[in-house]
C-alpha cells in the first residue's frame, strides 16, 4: 500500500471539500493507496486517526512526509495550492481544483480574489507535477488544458431506492420545492439569492407550492426568509440535509457559478429532481439545465399539473447520478492517475542529499516569500543549530 496525503482547508460539517476528502480517503485503498487528510480545522464529526491538523508549511508538510512516508502531495484548497511550489523539488505535487467562483460575483474582496486567481495561474499550476479538476468547465475557466477532469461522486448520501410520489393530480399536495445557500449577504450574488426569490415571487399567493431553503446562518436570516414566505432550516445536520433533499419534489440551484454542484447531484441521488440554470458545470451535473427564470417557472406548473410527469423525471434524474456519479469511480481513477504521476517523477538519490536538501529549502522559501522567505528559514535553522548546541553544552 502506497501513502498519499491530501491537504483540504477544513474537515467540517456543511463543507463539500470535506466531504470528497473524506469520501475518497475510504475509498482509495482499492487503488492500493493509504490516505491520509491534513488540514487547518477538524470538527468531531470529521475527527479521525487518518485526519490531522497542519499549518500551511512547507518545512513542516515536507517532515510529516518524511515520517508516514508518503509518496505524493495532493492540495484541493488554499492555502495549500500556495505551499505546493515549495514542495516541488522534495516531492511529486498535484493540484486538485474544485474552482473559485468569478471574483466579481462578490463585494468586499474581489481585488483580493483576483489576485489569488492569478498567483495560482502563474506560480502554483506550473510548478506543481499535475493539476486535476472536478469538471470539463473547470479545466476551461483554469486556462489550463492540460488537467485532467476528475468527477466527484455523490453516493455519500442515503439511497432511498427508486423515487416514488404519492401526489396525484386530484388531491391538490403543494410541490414541494427547496434549495440549499448560504444565507446572508455575503455569497448572495454568487449563489443567486435574487433568483430564488424571483421564482418565489411569481408563486406568491398561488395555492399548492411550497417553498423552503437550508443553510449555515444565523437566525436573522431565518426570519428574512419566513417574512418571505420561505421555510427556512438553519445549521442543519449530514442527517437532515439528507432528509430535506430526499422529501423535497423538486431541488433548484439558482447559483451563477458552480464548479461541479455537489448539492446538486446529491438531490438526484435522494430521488429529487433538481433545476440550474445554463452555467458554469451543471450541464455536466444535471439533465435538467435552465435558460432563465421562466423556464423554472413552466416546469414546476407542469409538475404540479401532472405529478406523472413529475415522477418521471424523477427517475431520470435519480438513475442520471447514482449511474454517472460513484465515488469508487473517483477514488480509483484519482488511484490510477496517481501512479502514473509518481512513476513519472524522477527522484534519485542525489536529490536526498544535504546540500541539495539546503537548495531546496532557498528554492522553495524564495518562491513562497521571496528574499524575505530565505532570510526566515536562515534564521530558524540558525536558531534550531544554536538551540541544540546549548543544549548539549548543559548537558555537559
Amino acid at each position: 500500500m502506497r501513502n498519499v496525503l491530501l491537504l483540504t482547508s477544513v474537515m467540517k460539517r456543511g463543507y463539500g471539500v470535506s466531504v470528497v476528502a473524506r469520501e475518497v480517503a475510504d475509498r482509495i485503498d482499492a487503488a492500493g493507496w493509504k490516505m491520509s487528510i491534513g488540514c487547518l480545522e477538524v470538527d468531531e464529526f470529521y475527527d479521525a486517526d487518518d485526519v490531522v491538523e497542519l499549518r500551511p508549511s512547507s518545512q513542516m508538510i515536507f517532515e510529516y512526509c518524511q515520517e508516514n512516508s508518503i509518496e505524493i502531495v495532493v492540495a484541493q484548497t488554499s492555502p495549500y495550492f500556495e505551499v505546493l511550489p515549495a514542495l516541488e523539488m522534495w516531492i511529486p505535487t498535484v493540484v486538485f481544483e474544485h474552482g473559485d467562483p468569478t471574483p466579481t460575483m462578490f463585494e468586499h474582496d474581489v481585488l483580493e480574489r483576483e489576485q489569488i486567481k492569478v498567483h495560482k495561474l502563474k506560480r502554483v499550476y506550473p510548478k506543481v507535477d499535475a493539476v486535476l479538476t472536478s469538471s470539463y468547465f473547470l479545466r476551461d475557466e483554469l486556462l489550463w488544458p492540460k488537467a485532467k477532469v476528475i468527477a466527484l461522486g455523490c453516493d455519500h448520501v442515503t439511497d432511498y431506492g427508486q423515487p416514488s410520489t404519492q401526489r396525484t393530480a386530484s388531491d391538490h399536495a403543494p410541490l414541494r420545492v427547496g434549495t440549499l445557500m448560504r444565507l446572508g449577504s455575503g455569497e448572495a450574488l454568487y449563489k443567486g439569492l435574487d433568483e430564488y426569490l424571483a421564482i418565489v415571487s411569481h408563486f406568491t399567493d398561488r395555492p399548492g407550492f411550497d417553498f423552503s431553503i437550508m443553510g449555515r446562518g444565523e437566525e436573522s436570516d431565518r426570519l428574512w426568509w419566513e417574512e418571505r414566505g420561505v421555510h427556512c432550516h438553519l445549521n442543519a445536520t449530514d442527517e437532515e440535509r439528507s432528509t430535506f433533499l430526499s422529501e423535497l419534489d423538486v431541488f433548484i440551484s439558482p447559483s451563477k457559478w458552480e464548479g461541479f454542484n455537489l448539492p446538486l447531484v446529491e438531490a438526484h441521488a435522494s430521488g429529487t429532481v433538481g433545476l440550474a440554470f445554463d452555467v458554469g458545470a451543471h450541464p455536466e451535473t444535471t439533465p435538467y439545465v435552465l435558460a432563465n427564470i421562466a423556464d423554472a417557472n413552466f416546469l414546476l406548473e407542469e409538475w404540479h399539473r401532472d405529478p406523472a410527469l413529475l415522477q418521471l423525471a424523477s427517475e431520470r434524474c435519480y438513475t442520471y447520478s447514482r449511474k454517472k456519479f460513484p465515488w469508487e469511480a473517483t477514488a480509483l481513477e484519482l488511484g490510477v492517475y496517481l501512479d502514473g504521476v509518481v512513476a513519472s517523477a524522477n527522484w534519485g538519490p542525489w536529490r536526498r542529499s544535504r546540500i541539495m536538501k539546503i537548495w531546496r529549502m532557498v528554492v522553495g522559501r524564495y518562491r513562497i516569500d521571496g528574499f524575505g522567505g530565505i532570510t526566515k528559514a536562515v534564521v530558524a535553522r540558525v536558531r534550531k543549530f544554536a538551540g541544540r548546541a546549548l543544549a548539549k553544552l548543559r548537558r555537559s
